[in-house]
């Protein structure tokens, strides 16, 4: 099941589970959001997914670390922006946040192994909006963090970010990805591979 919350800033917070297990990816602003839900269904919190450092992604999760008593999973490239406010920008837009505990971070890679139930969460490495960018595939669902929005792309102006990378990454989730795989951005709204092979102008692919 995939739960979507939404944050301050619009960005969407998703929460997964298999039966009482659960992971939260990108936990945004909205704290007691995320809290109601996942006490409100007596979850077991499995974990934090980020799909990137910026703090639009990751303001609840000193909450939430102590509330669960859970684990920060986040890509090797990516660890530095929790605990330096100017890469997670909160230093320029928001109050400046960083991570409290450090014991609390597991970094990943694409050969990290990550399981929900009895499927496996793949972990995509896609840099362009940051350097160390991911997405997760989930059964028959991704969530494309900042990387692929519906029609769009994440923003290549911010410190790490790289156009050329973006580009790629974005052709390789397709490449991946079947076409009938729902697409959960970290912003907007949802949509499907196939609906960005033909809409999406930084996809190149061909027509049908």
């Amino acid at each position: 099941m995939v739960k979507i919350i939404l944050n301050d800033f619009t960005e969407n917070t998703y929460i997964i589970n298999e039966k009482a297990d659960a992971y939260i990816i990108d936990p945004g602003t909205n704290f007691k959001g995320i809290k109601n839900y996942l006490d409100e269904s007596n979850f077991n919190v499995m974990g934090i997914l980020l799909t990137h450092g910026h703090f639009d992604h990751i303001t609840a999760v000193n909450r939430l670390i102590k509330e669960y008593d859970c684990l920060i999973y986040i890509h090797e490239l990516e660890r530095d922006f929790l605990f330096d406010p100017n890469l997670n920008l909160s230093g320029l837009t928001y109050e400046r946040f960083i991570i409290k505990n450090k014991g609390s971070v597991k970094t990943i890679t694409e050969n990290s192994s990550m399981n929900l139930g009895r499927e496996k969460i793949q972990i995509i490495h896609t840099p362009g909006h940051t350097r160390g960018g991911v997405c997760y595939k989930y059964k028959n669902f991704l969530f494309s963090g900042d990387t692929l929005f519906k029609g769009s792309i994440g923003r290549t102006d911010l410190p790490t970010s790289n156009g050329t990378d973006i580009q790629r990454s974005v052709n390789k989730l397709v490449k991946i990805c079947r076409d009938n795989t729902v697409v959960y951005p970290g912003h907007g709204h949802f949509t499907t591979i196939l609906n960005e092979k033909h809409d999406n102008p930084f996809i190149r692919t061909k027509r049908l």
